[in-house]
């Protein structure tokens, strides 16, 4: 065996390695629990992956169970509709993502502007077709 695979055998054990609650796989877990390892992702103490390595579940397991407990969250809001109650860093993140977008669709738009400019410069330089309309001109009346 090289060394290379002796590695790879040593980090294969590391990660496989079962979790205390994870000896039982097929445990009945109370709503406590559930609400405990769902607020401890949403607060961004561990990620989603962590959260099931920790814990020993399944990660769809782990989704399921935020679907159904997220409408559990939900808060009447002063206006009478509901409102999904998010942590201050879940609403920066979704914040950031926004602006992420904006900011491609802004570049986008100033990109498409600019090519539309140099279209129109190009057809009046070498065509000589006139474009562009006079400042003063008013608009015909058909």
């Amino acid at each position: 065996m090289t060394e290379k695979e002796f590695q790879m055998t040593q980090n294969a054990k590391k990660k496989f390695k079962p979790s205390v609650l994870s000896r039982d796989p097929w445990k009945r877990r109370s709503e406590a629990e559930m609400v405990k390892i769902i607020r401890e992702i949403q607060a961004g103490v561990v990620k989603k992956k962590e959260a099931c390595r920790k814990y020993g579940l399944n990660r769809n397991t782990l989704v399921s169970w935020m679907r159904r407990l997220s409408v559990r969250t939900l808060q009447p809001d002063e206006a009478g509709g509901l409102t999904l109650s998010m942590t201050e860093k879940q609403h920066d993140r979704a914040l950031q993502q926004k602006i992420k977008e904006l900011t491609s669709a802004l570049e986008q738009a100033h990109l498409k502007t600019d090519s539309l400019e140099t279209m129109i410069k190009v057809a009046e330089e070498e065509l000589h077709i006139k474009i562009r309309k006079k400042r003063g001109t008013k608009q015909s009346s058909a």
